[in-house]
């Protein structure tokens, strides 16, 4: 009896304990209007900034799956987006991507509440930052 209810408690614990993948891909940690910080990397090893450029770049998206990329106040991009697991082509592990519409699919680094870190899904591509 008393290893019935082990084996019960211990499948219990770990059909509550596990987590959805639907988390992984939830868009409201996303939206709002995103201050470009930084571009690095690439072959040319560039650290890119607004002060270095004199470009000022956001990035807004929306709930209804909406983004739209402006510089220095004009629109240079819009279109509609979704967050996808796939795998990449650099090191063929499944990852989160920030797929827009009109522009290429961004590899998802880290987000969290203030952060953005996004790159490019290709050997020696680009890494962008961005905050809130």
């Amino acid at each position: 009896m008393i290893k019935k209810i082990i084996l019960l408690s211990a499948f219990l614990l770990l059909l509550f304990s596990c987590g959805t993948r639907e988390d992984e891909t939830d868009n409201e940690q996303y939206v709002g209007v995103w201050t470009w910080v930084s571009t690095t990397g690439g072959t040319d090893n560039v650290n890119q900034t607004p002060a270095n450029t004199g470009i000022t770049r956001t990035m807004t998206l929306t709930a209804e799956s909406l983004y739209t990329i402006k510089e220095n106040g004009e629109v240079v991009s819009e279109g509609t987006y979704y967050l996808g697991l796939g795998v990449t082509n650099t090191d063929h592990l499944e990852k989160l991507f920030l797929n827009l519409s009109n522009d290429p699919h961004l590899i998802v680094e880290s987000i969290n509440t203030t952060d953005l870190y996004l790159g490019e899904d290709v050997n020696n591509g680009y890494k962008y930052h961005y905050n809130k």
